[in-house]
Order: C-alpha cells, then structure tokens, then sequence
C-alpha cells in the first residue's frame, strides 16, 4: 500500500480523491479512523518493528512503513461505547487519540497532504497575519486585545466600522451539538465593552467588499473562485452565513498574488492551503485568513476546477520517488 487517505466515512471530499485514485489504479487505503477499535486492528510491534493496521471487513493488512503518500482530512475516533461512565468515555477516547497520534509519527517521513503539525500551527489567526504582513499581503487593520480601552480607541479610530471574528475556527462544541460563531459587525461603547475583559478578541477595520475571492493552493498551481456575497444581506460580512447558494465565478488572480500565496503555503509548511480574500469596491485584495484543511469540493462541483486532480497528482508524484 502506497497512499493512505485519514478521514472518516462521512468525508465527502475524500470520494473525490478516492474516486481518482481508483480510475488511476493507484494503491491506496481509506483509514475510517473511528473503525479503530472495531473493524481495523492496531498491532504495533516494536521488537520487529512492524507497524500494522488489519482491516477485518477488506480482510487487509496495512504495514504503516509502506506508505509513501498520506491524505489527511478529517479523522474521528469511535465514541459508540456502551456500559462505560463518562470518565471512562473520556479515558479510552483519550487512548484513541494518542494512538492516532502515534500512527501520525510512524509517517512522518511519509509526503503529508499536509502533515498533522504543521496544519495545528498554521490554523493560529494571530500568526497567519504576522506572516501574510511579512509576505507583502494587504491585510485589513487588525487588532488582538483583552483591554476594554485598546478595543473601544480601536473600534472609534474607525468610525465604528469594525467586526469581531473568533481567533480560532468559531466551533463551538455541545453535549448534544455544535455551532458556530460567524464574522459579525459589532458594536462597541462604554456600556458593553467591560465584557471584554477576561479573554481576548479580534477586531478588524470593516472592509466593503464587492466579493469574496477563495485561493485553493495545491503544491505549485492555484485554483481562484469569486463568490458573489453582496447580493445577499445575510452574507455580505461572512459568506457563510448564507442559508442560500451563492452564485460562483472563476477569478483571474494576478500572477504577484499567485506567487504570494504559494509562498505562504510554502512558509507555513502547507502543500495544500484554502485563502480567503475580500475583493473591495475598487477591486483591491485583502488577506483574511487561510484554512490549512479547507473544504473544496463545493468549488470543484461549482466551476469545474480540478483540484482533485492537482490533489492526486501530488500524492501520486511521490510514488516515484
């Protein structure tokens, strides 16, 4: 087995890569990572250093030292256990984990889409924007603060013109589900901004958009979508608050930001990073984020882009090596 995808059964975009894998009759494995302690046996044996995964269901044995290419999406782990109290829920989901984090490290001289680590490190907002700065990158004026003062100088600094967004993805998980905290404008003055104090926030300065641009970068070749969000009040700050299909278009991105944003990835550790800009009135970029582990195959069924091919391309070309 040469290529090892890491997700989990519901991943629609990992179909994709598996579908192209397939037609190219590239060998691979799709790792359900919640089968872990059901359908897929771990038997690592460190006298013979053997590193083994045993699939019950495909009856196949995966030796972890053979893989050369690694697809990482999104694992889970198994939470179905029965007859356990809570603290023991906790304790084997925590087993589960590491031993996730083990079979992370026994690839790790493996080609990573993209490797574990480096995603964790790039998905920190404050240091994305301290490299996009570094990088040359427009960005909108930004502010990291837990001062109540800091806050309001900033938000008045700019005729209240201001959006507070989470330093990290906005998921907020429950006992029973998940939600998630969108881009907002906010509103601040000396009745409510005390509530800062305690832990920090992002502000950013309120850029009027005439579109949202999204950069698939995959390896060397970038793949531009325009997402016209201005027609829709529910997504003219975040795009995704949308609870219609916004309209798609293909953006032509200008060769300087296309070099720009391959060297971002490439600064970050990514062979593979999703960037989100605004596109303002006077048709100027402005960097907001980059998602290491983005979606993108909404984009691909939208405007016929390939980038499952640019993805399977990547794995593939280390299969030579």
């Amino acid at each position: 087995m040469s290529i090892l995808i890491i997700t989990n059964k519901s991943d629609i975009t990992s179909d994709f890569i598996v579908k192209n894998l397939s037609q190219r009759r590239l060998p691979f494995y799709r790792l359900n990572t919640e089968d872990i302690g059901r359908s897929i046996l771990v038997n690592f044996d460190f006298v013979a250093e053997k590193f083994l995964l045993k699939d019950l269901r495909l009856d196949l044995e995966i030796d972890l030292r053979s893989i050369k290419s690694v697809y990482y999406r999104r694992p889970e782990v198994n939470n179905l256990y029965t007859d356990v109290t809570k603290g023991e829920l906790n304790f084997i989901r925590s087993e589960l984990l590491f031993t996730l984090e083990g079979i992370y490290k026994i690839l790790d001289d493996a080609f990573w889409v993209n490797k574990v680590y480096a995603i964790r490190n790039a998905e920190n907002k404050i240091f994305q924007l301290l490299v996009a700065k570094e990088l040359g990158f427009s960005i909108p004026p930004s502010l990291v603060t837990s001062s109540p003062h800091e806050a309001l100088h900033f938000f008045q600094e700019y005729d209240s013109d201001c959006i507070i967004k989470p330093i990290k993805s906005g998921l907020v998980e429950g006992d029973v589900e998940e939600g998630v905290i969108f881009t907002t404008k906010v509103y601040l003055d000396n009745e409510n901004v005390d509530r800062l104090i305690g832990f920090p926030v992002y502000l950013q300065k309120l850029i009027y958009k005439h579109a949202d641009i999204r950069v698939t970068i995959v390896g060397n070749e970038a793949y531009a979508a325009m997402i016209h969000s201005q027609g829709n009040i529910e997504s003219e700050i975040d795009w995704r608050k949308s609870s219609q299909p916004l309209p798609h278009s293909i953006y032509e991105l200008p060769k300087a930001e296309v070099d720009r944003c391959i060297s971002l990835t490439k600064r970050l550790g990514l062979n593979y990073g999703a960037i989100d800009f605004i596109l303002d009135e006077n048709e100027n970029l402005h960097f907001l984020e980059i998602n290491p582990n983005g979606q993108w195959a909404w984009i691909e069924n939208r405007l016929n882009l390939n980038i499952s091919d640019g993805i399977t391309e990547l794995l593939a070309r280390n299969l030579e090596t």
